[in-house]
């Protein structure tokens, strides 16, 4: 993990994101044969997306979701494959926090453009472990509960 989270980085100057998503498609890739896989995009939404907007202030996320293509290439190297979804979630405008938005404001015609329904979700929370060292936070030691309803339905068939 410390390798992974410490070093693995430097080769393509990528994230945790981008190694982690290229290991799924590669996974997907040889599991079942498709090159290009289409999952839906988790994230926080706290990126300073407008420069003027302070959200310092402000608890909690606001958690965006976006679909992406990972395309994984015909006979590409693993470098090929990193380098390609590295520079592909670059690309997206805010990290995707549009979407969202377009999708819900979008009118009748509109709402034909936003179709796409991964059966794949991913999201990386990151690392909580330095905030529990520096002891900004602390374990509760009050029971959690349930993390999920009995009754929840499944969006994805992949979370």
């Amino acid at each position: 993990t410390e390798q992974f989270l410490k070093q693995a980085h430097r080769a393509y100057n990528t994230e945790a994101n981008d190694l982690l998503l290229t290991a799924l498609g590669i996974a997907i890739q040889e599991w079942a044969g498709i090159r290009q896989v289409l999952v839906n995009l988790e994230g926080h939404g706290r990126e300073a997306i407008l420069p003027d907007m302070d959200i310092t202030r402000t608890v909690g996320w606001f958690t965006s979701q976006f679909p992406v293509v990972l395309d994984m290439g015909e006979d590409w190297n693993v470098g090929q494959r990193v380098k390609n979804v590295k520079e592909g979630l670059r690309r997206l405008p805010h990290k995707g926090i549009g979407y969202g938005l377009l999708r819900y404001l979008a009118d009748g015609e509109g709402k034909a453009s936003f179709v796409a329904e991964p059966e794949i979700s991913f999201n990386y929370l990151g690392q909580f472990d330095q905030d529990l060292k520096n002891n900004a936070f602390r374990m509760s030691p009050y029971s959690i509960g349930a993390s999920m309803s009995d009754t929840l339905t499944k969006r994805y068939a992949l979370d």
